[in-house]
């Protein structure tokens, strides 16, 4: 029989750690078995009522054909607005691309930038996806490790940076440290970005989920020169509790824009006309519903690094925003051999986190706590139980 030969691309595709680790859950549950599922990187809130209103309207009013490539004109004039308002990002609906969610906005920020060979700085710890999609498309992924702490600053990126530098890949608030970059940082960063002629992809998909009354600043609102070279990336899924409907938000300079809404045409076509018409009313409709998600991941926030502090031998930092806590655990990595063997032995002991690794973080797991309060505190007594097993020798048996 002969066998298709796969591509090359494809073949060197690394898997999900947090797709991983969510199908052993299924499988454990399946099998029945009780897991706390703390590795979610979704919310566990239901999308608004008023929202899921529009979207019916929209399909009994016949709006379930195509739409222009980039978005309908009154998505992209709300995500333009959206953009302006909220976050002082220069966007005008024809500098605005409406994408099958921000990870294929994301996607489309590496076609449209990268050259073969052209290197892409990730700030460690990152987001799994940004490397794979770098090397999708023939470019090379080069985490910058922080000197200290889980920000990188100029220095950091100085030190990595070739005359093949194209692109920074920028995360706050941060997925998985839930860390927010301070506003001074950031304008360091962008700064250096405009002296060494880099451009800045900005992906700010948490920034509506921020605590503490912590400013969330775009790199785009921090002057022309910066704007010229940022393209920011945003959408509806975690601030709207909307990840299935796959709404992003990309704006950036004007050609970018028009070759992106191009290749969109000639490759997904438009998002889902129906998914477009959610997130309009999302853009435009009342924010309480983001402030009740908001309340309800800082007190989450509070009681995981609470308990989280109180555990021998773990470390953790307070998030800022998003809804993911980093916390590190050396001993208990070293004990297994790494945080993936870690999180595999937490998943069977009851618990689910994302192992560090797959961040480019080892000594750390990824805890999200967008579930119930009552889940969450389950889930953290599973993991107190065994981290205190992993330490005295001892191993529970399901």
């Amino acid at each position: 029989m002969t066998q298709i030969r796969l591509s090359d691309r494809l073949a060197a595709l690394g898997e999900s750690e947090t797709l991983a680790v969510d199908a052993r859950v299924q499988e454990l549950t399946r099998q029945g078995h009780d897991v706390v599922n703390l590795s979610a990187g979704q919310p566990d809130f239901d999308t608004p009522e008023f929202v899921r209103r529009a979207a019916t309207e929209a399909m009994n009013a016949g709006q379930t054909r195509y739409t222009p490539a980039g978005g309908t004109p009154a998505l992209r004039e709300a995500a333009a607005t959206f953009f302006r308002d909220l976050f002082g990002v220069p966007a005008e609906p024809a500098t605005t691309v409406v994408t099958c969610g921000a990870k294929h906005a994301l996607y489309d920020c590496m076609m449209a930038l990268l050259q073969p060979g052209d290197e892409v700085l990730i700030p460690v710890p990152y987001w799994v996806t940004y490397p794979e999609q770098v090397r999708l498309v023939g470019g090379v992924a080069v985490p910058v490790p922080p000197a200290r702490g889980l920000r990188v600053t100029p220095e950091d990126l100085e030190a990595v940076r070739t005359d093949r530098t194209r692109v920074l890949l920028f995360n706050s608030p941060n997925n998985p440290t839930g860390t927010v970059y301070p506003a001074v940082e950031v304008e360091a960063i962008a700064r250096w970005c405009v002296d060494r002629d880099v451009v800045l992809v900005s992906d700010e998909i948490y920034n509506r989920l921020v605590f503490d009354g912590e400013a969330c600043v775009s790199p785009a609102s921090l002057g022309d020169e910066m704007a010229a070279r940022t393209l920011t990336v945003n959408g509806v899924s975690k601030s709207h509790a909307m990840t299935g409907w796959r709404i992003g938000l990309l704006t950036g300079p004007r050609d970018l824009m028009t070759a992106i809404a191009r290749f969109q045409g000639q490759t997904t076509g438009n998002a889902s006309s129906v998914s477009q018409a959610a997130a309009l009313a999302a853009l435009t409709g009342p924010t309480d519903g983001i402030d009740v998600m908001r309340d309800a991941y800082r007190r989450r926030r509070d009681l995981a690094v609470e308990r989280l502090r109180a555990m021998p031998g773990v470390e953790i930092d307070p998030p800022g925003g998003a809804f993911y806590a980093f916390p590190r655990m050396a001993e208990a990595v070293a004990a297994l051999g790494g945080s993936k063997a870690l999180a595999a032995h937490l998943v069977e002991e009851g618990v689910a986190l994302v192992p560090g690794g797959a961040f480019g973080a080892d000594e750390h797991l990824r805890l999200s706590f967008a579930c119930s309060d009552e889940r969450l505190a389950e889930g953290l007594d599973r993991l107190e139980r065994a981290l205190a097993r992993l330490a005295s020798g001892s191993v529970h048996e399901r």
